[in-house]
């Protein structure tokens, strides 16, 4: 077991990394759109940006389960209450801006990429063992 240093620093990077996956997966999406050509606005866009959210979610969380060293699940956990309280908060504040189903969606889809996050790091870890 890694000693406590090296435990709390790689829970650490892992959170730097989780949070700082959420702009930069949601820029990549932007960039992609703009080299596809898509039309910006309209519901098939933000359906696409609902995407790239998803996504987003899913590196964050794959990223923090991935990187700690010790308690997998209970970082997940972790990722997800933060997620969740910034999740709560864009759709406070977003509420207007958007059409209910896209602020929905992005409530709505947390657990799944948290879980699908965690699931892939604990399935790699599972298969690296056999």
């Amino acid at each position: 077991m890694p000693n406590r240093t090296i435990i709390v620093l790689r829970s650490a990077l892992g959170l730097v990394l989780a949070i700082a996956a959420i702009p930069v997966v949601n820029l990549a999406g932007g960039e992609l759109a703009g080299v596809l050509v898509l039309p910006r606005g309209g519901d098939a866009r933000l359906a696409y940006d609902l995407l790239w959210v998803f996504l987003a979610g899913v590196v964050g969380s794959v990223l923090m389960v991935g990187v700690a060293a010790v308690s997998k699940t209970a970082h997940a956990w972790a990722i997800f209450v933060l997620y969740l309280g910034l999740d709560l908060y864009v759709t406070v504040m977003a509420w207007d801006d958007f059409p209910r189903w896209f602020t929905l969606g992005c409530l709505l889809t947390l657990p799944l990429q948290v879980w699908l996050g965690w699931w892939l790091v604990m399935k790699r870890g599972a298969n690296a063992k056999k």
